[in-house]
């Protein structure tokens, strides 16, 4: 099969690469990115430089360049969206991405907390646009609405904090409620594709943003919420759920619709959700049982390494 991966130079589309290149091992994988030098270059066979989803020629590069591929896989937020709106024009290319509905609601955390408070699931206590709060309350995550991350997070603790906020586009931002240190954070994945569905659960640590050590968590509770989402949203594919618990209560604050930054660590504890959407997609193939997910702990340096 020919692969086409976006956003290549980037840490997702490199795991992506990584995982096929061992999965598929005939394959050729070619990426595209907006600029070809980087550390995807030693990945891919080819990085194909091309413009912004939102130039107006970016629709005809991707069809010029995507000519021999069979599978496209996006993996930048902008992308994404760009592919789940025009993937009919695409003709007989299979697009490795979730329903509109989806990206649409989970692209945006404000609209993530609407739907998930709106259905039931445990949220944040407020999560707000910047531009409509007009006084200080409560500690809150000041964050982008779109995006995902930790860049440009702030943690607003005082009414001088709060003054102080100097943002053109308040519109663009929310005031999310501080989950402190009381609260464990653990970062989940889903896959449903049709009566086939698996989630899988991890305790990890982060630096900069970046996962460096993870821990399968066996929650039967946790995974029954998880499962629900799926169902809620009709899910056909792999998204990531951010969630964090205390004794008290549980709070889901972020939902990334795509495969997540630790989807080679998931394949290599044998929660292989690439793989399994992948020959779904091509074959209609279904993992015949619920996979026993292996009970390693990870560390990420430069590699995986099991201990």
């Amino acid at each position: 099969m020919n692969f086409l991966i976006t956003g290549a130079n980037g840490d997702i589309a490199i795991s992506i690469c990584r995982i096929l290149k061992n999965e598929f091992k005939k394959s050729i994988i070619e990426g595209t990115d907006i600029k070809t030098d980087g550390p995807g270059e030693f990945q891919f066979k080819k990085i194909h430089k091309i413009t912004s989803p939102r130039n107006k020629n970016y629709l005809n590069e991707m069809l010029k360049i995507s000519k021999k591929s069979k599978i496209i896989i996006p993996t930048t937020e902008e992308e994404i969206i760009f592919f789940s709106k025009n993937q009919k024009k695409f003709k007989n290319k299979l697009i490795l991405v979730n329903s509109y509905k989806i990206i649409q609601i989970f692209s945006s955390k404000f609209k993530t907390y609407n739907f998930l408070n709106k259905n039931k699931f445990g949220v944040p206590s407020f999560c707000e646009k910047l531009n409509n709060l007009k006084k200080f309350n409560k500690t809150f995550f000041l964050k982008k609405d779109f995006g995902h991350g930790n860049k440009n997070y702030k943690v607003v603790r005082t009414a001088a904090q709060f003054k102080k906020i100097k943002i053109n586009d308040k519109k663009n931002w929310i005031a999310q409620e501080y989950l402190d240190e009381n609260y464990k954070e653990y970062t989940c994945a889903i896959i449903k594709l049709r009566n086939y569905e698996n989630a899988i659960i991890l305790n990890r640590k982060l630096d900069k943003g970046y996962t460096y050590y993870a821990e399968v968590v066996e929650d039967v509770h946790l995974n029954k919420i998880l499962l629900n989402i799926a169902k809620k949203i009709n899910l056909c594919g792999s998204i990531n759920v951010q969630i964090k618990i205390n004794q008290q209560r549980y709070a889901i604050f972020e939902i990334n619709p795509r495969l997540s930054s630790t989807v080679m660590m998931r394949n290599k504890m044998g929660f292989k959700d690439l793989v399994w959407w992948i020959n779904y997609l091509v074959f209609k193939k279904k993992p015949t049982s619920i996979t026993k997910i292996k009970k390693y702990k990870m560390i990420k340096f430069s590699k995986e390494k099991f201990i």
